[in-house]
């Protein structure tokens, strides 16, 4: 049983963070969604002269999110996406209701993590194993989870990975490896699409999810992280307990980053369905001398010094972050297995 103490230090971090998720639903509403309207966007961000009907219905604005700055302190935090922005007087209202308490970065375009180059094929299936929908380049296998009371096991990773970008139908196949890395459907074929989380072009995304079942006869290790050691779990709720955290993917391997964000919205993504919005999601910055992910890391799983699941890794951009090598965008990994009927297999 928590003392007297413990219980008031709690209550006092619960309170700052409940200030600033209040204030970021202030900013959200009066300074970021007026400028979401197309319309508005139009002449805020300065869009230069060309046919209405190529201009995206969501454009790149501002997100807001939550920052951990050390034991029981939050920040706000303002994700630039558009430098028309940067200067303007949204970020100057924001930062005077903020009082000056808040972290501001120009992160650009983010995109879905797409392919880079050769990977080979991998059997057993691990956990970073390079995959994909038959129709798509590449991407990562996130982890194994498991579905419904008999518990059976499938593979988690992107819908934009497994699906297609709702372009896929129950039962495509999925290949390891993709199709860039020359995977061929009935030799390379791992596993069948199962279900996906649709994605939408209008409101607010949340996940970036699917999931496979396996092929009869494909072996695949559940738990292991390759020269780490086994998955041991699912993370607490707080990406702000779990700043320190890593990923294996299928272009930038095993990488180390830190938690910079979370409870982030209004976050707009590039897909080939157009521009994306997501809220609630977390974000990453790597420690290591090159980004924390890079195309054809979608889908990796992230996980925490404990070797828990915390997130599910979908967007990424090559600008932003303090040292200039870009900034990774990730779904909660709860929120997926509970949008989803699953639990992981460790």
């Amino acid at each position: 049983m928590l003392g007297s103490a413990a219980v008031q230090a709690e209550a006092l971090t619960s309170s700052r963070e409940t200030c600033v998720r209040e204030l970021k639903a202030l900013c959200l509403k009066q300074q970021v969604h007026p400028i979401v309207a197309r319309a508005a966007a139009a002449s805020t961000l300065g869009i230069s002269a060309r046919s209405v009907s190529v201009v995206d219905d969501v454009q790149r604005t501002i997100a807001l999110g939550i920052i951990p700055k050390g034991k029981n302190s939050y920040q706000l935090g303002v994700r630039i996406q558009t430098r028309a922005l940067e200067n303007g007087p949204q970020v100057e209202a924001i930062r005077k209701q903020a009082k000056g308490e808040l972290e501001v970065r120009y992160v650009g375009r983010i995109f879905k993590r797409a392919v880079p180059w050769y990977q080979t094929r991998q059997q057993p299936l691990l956990i970073g194993t390079l995959i994909g929908h038959f129709s798509i380049t590449a991407g990562t296998l996130g982890c194994f989870v498991a579905k419904g009371e008999k518990k059976q096991a499938r593979i988690l990773s992107n819908n934009h990975v497994l699906a297609a970008e709702n372009d896929a139908k129950k039962g495509d196949a999925i290949l390891q490896p993709g199709k860039l890395d020359k995977g061929q459907r009935g030799q390379d074929t791992v596993g069948a699409l199962d279900s996906f989380i649709r994605l939408s072009a209008t409101g607010a995304n949340y996940l970036d999810a699917a999931l496979a079942t396996i092929r009869e006869g494909v072996t695949f290790d559940k738990t292991l992280l390759k020269d780490l050691g086994p998955i041991t779990g699912v993370a607490p709720e707080s990406p702000a307990d779990n700043d320190k955290v890593r990923k294996i993917g299928r272009t930038t391997g095993l990488t180390s980053g830190t938690v910079t964000a979370f409870e982030l919205d209004n976050v707009v993504v590039g897909y080939d369905l157009g521009n994306l919005r997501f809220d609630g999601q977390i974000e990453i910055e790597g420690t290591d001398q090159g980004p924390f992910s890079l195309g054809g890391d979608s889908g990796s799983l992230i996980f925490n010094e404990d070797r828990q699941a915390l997130a599910l890794l979908f967007a990424g951009g090559d600008q932003g972050g303090k040292r200039g090598k870009g900034l990774t965008y990730a779904n909660p990994i709860k929120r997926v297995f509970e949008e989803l009927g699953v639990e992981l297999l460790y």
